[in-house]
């Protein structure tokens, strides 16, 4: 099956009017011109080289109000990240929203198994293979990443897509990422949306 392309590459630059050092300080909510051209600069910028497909399921992204700019590692988490370009790809409505349902879950049971941990706990997130400290760089291999990053890792190295929408993990990445995102389910929503059209 046609996946369209296998990661972000290359990776598109600042859009025109903003720059990183602009940026910083901001939270993702701004409403600052800056914040704006640089949300709606790289929607336009990532529909282009992901061929108008989503990061997770590759299915084809068509209303723009249903095209969500999708932070792989949590902002809500680090958002220090919230502007980092590497952390930043289009997904569709249904993979965001199992995306943030499981991160949601994940972040109760993390601050529960750490609620009596005396000492300073580190900041983790499902998504990434490795603990980052308050002050860490970006991850930049994607050895650190648990998931299929849609900038670091070739899709069809850790995921094959088989005709009726049918996902096979092939690494452990890649299965994280199936069972995580229930994208085994996306064959239904297919068939559903095929059915309402006819």
């Amino acid at each position: 099956m046609n996946i369209g392309f296998e990661k972000i590459a290359p990776t598109p630059g600042y859009p025109a009017g903003t720059t990183a050092a602009a940026l910083i300080g901001l939270t993702w909510e701004s409403r600052a011109n800056v914040a704006i051209a640089f949300r709606g600069g790289l929607k336009l910028a990532l529909r282009t080289v992901q061929l108008g497909r989503c990061c997770f399921c590759r299915r084809h992204l068509y209303d723009d109000y249903a095209t969500h700019l999708e932070h792989f590692v949590d902002k809500a988490t680090f958002p220090r990240f919230a502007y980092e370009i590497r952390n930043l790809a289009l997904s569709c409505g249904t993979c965001n929203i199992r995306k943030n349902a499981y991160f949601s879950t994940w972040d109760r049971r993390y601050r529960f198994m750490t609620r009596n941990f005396v000492g300073p706990v580190l900041i983790r997130c499902p998504v990434l293979s490795v603990a980052l400290n308050s002050c860490d760089a970006f991850p930049a291999i994607p050895a650190n990443f648990s998931w299929v990053n849609p900038h670091f890792h070739n899709y069809s190295q850790h995921i094959l897509v088989a005709r009726g929408w049918v996902f096979e993990g092939q690494s452990p990445e890649g299965r994280r990422t199936i069972r995580s995102l229930k994208l085994n389910e996306v064959g239904q929503i297919e068939r559903r949306a095929l059915a309402e059209r006819l």
